[in-house]
């Protein structure tokens, strides 16, 4: 697509219509296992109907639609092959981003923001209504999308934690909890590079359960102890840093500081807390922030924060901001210890 910022305003404003499109049937395509499909080489839309078991001009539709977005690219004789974007959409490649837009599009994300209106007017999330109950109690009993998102945020992980771990130092780590770690490949990531230490990767008990694959993928299974829970109630003791990825922005400030109250409470002496966020005031690369943060509102009671808000946050949870590292990408690093 052109750059929308080049167009006339109203061809602009069709872009952002397409946009809509586009990601929804990106993520049809991901459901379908279409990018699967192609792992192999470039194949006719009817060749990947039959193995899928769907119709075939609607499929070759489908894959006309998402090639002009640039997730495959049309080949002699009717074949498609993968782009590096559509390579990113397989489920068996590292840094796999499949989970992350199936989420995004499935009924857990797409109804709720069919009710943005709805937030914006009472400053409350729209899940709820739209879901008949909180998303986490949707994801409960919804396990497949469930799995999804948790996979997302593995991947979302894997987007972040290269520019996090080029940008932060972990040396002399000896035991990294991991708060609401989803399947761990954070924690994983840390481990691999401090090899002396160990990790604890906490989550409801659903979560980590389905992490196996993750750690025993990485080669860190053996150094990483599992426990469920709910960080409202405790989170493991004993840490000397708490990494807490994409947590804090789920939950309103009074919810943030039981959060971190907890994890102070449970922290070494000289224990650290690690956030990873995007900062609304984040300096570097552009950062679609803004954008997460209406998510949030839409979702959760959440919101993303500049740097001063998460130091009062840590202020009001008996610590204090020790330092913002910015990254090569749109997080940083902010960290606290003890006041």
């Amino acid at each position: 697509m052109n750059d929308p910022n080049q167009l006339p305003p109203p061809a602009a404003i069709f872009h952002l219509v397409s946009g809509m499109w586009a990601a929804q049937a990106v993520a049809t395509a991901a459901r379908l296992g279409i990018p699967d499909r192609l792992a192999h080489g470039p194949r006719t839309a009817a060749e990947v109907a039959a193995a899928i078991g769907a119709d075939a001009s609607s499929v070759h539709r489908l894959m006309r639609g998402i090639a002009t977005v640039g997730v495959l690219t049309p080949e002699p004789g009717g074949r498609f092959a993968l782009t590096p974007l559509g390579e990113s959409l397989r489920s068996d490649v590292p840094g796999s981003m499949r989970s992350l837009i199936i989420a995004e599009m499935a009924p857990g994300h797409w109804l709720p923001w069919g009710h943005l209106e709805d937030s914006v007017r009472t400053g409350k999330p729209a899940a709820p209504a739209a879901l008949g109950m909180d998303v986490w109690e949707y994801y409960e009993k919804n396990a497949d999308e469930g799995f999804h998102f948790a996979e997302a945020m593995s991947g979302m992980s894997a987007m972040a934690m290269q520019a996090v771990l080029a940008a932060y130092s972990f040396q002399d780590a000896r035991t990294v909890v991991d708060v609401g770690g989803s399947h761990g490949a954070f924690v994983a990531a840390v481990l691999q590079r401090e090899a002396g230490a160990r990790g604890v990767l906490f989550d409801r008990a659903e979560v980590v359960e389905g992490a196996s694959a993750t750690l025993e993928h990485t080669g860190v299974a053996s150094r990483v102890d599992r426990v469920a829970g709910d960080f409202f109630q405790s989170v493991p003791a004993g840490g000397d840093v708490y990494l807490l990825k994409h947590i804090l922005h789920d939950w309103s400030d009074d919810e943030c500081v039981r959060i971190l109250t907890n994890v102070r409470a449970a922290m070494a002496p000289e224990g650290r807390v690690v956030v990873v966020e995007m900062l609304i005031d984040g300096a570097g690369p552009p950062s679609p922030a803004a954008l997460l943060d209406l998510n949030m509102l839409v979702m959760l009671t959440g919101r993303e924060r500049t740097a001063e808000e998460f130091g009062a946050l840590f202020a009001k949870a008996g610590l204090r901001l020790s330092g913002v590292t910015p990254t090569h990408s749109p997080v940083a690093v902010v960290e606290a210890r003890r006041a």
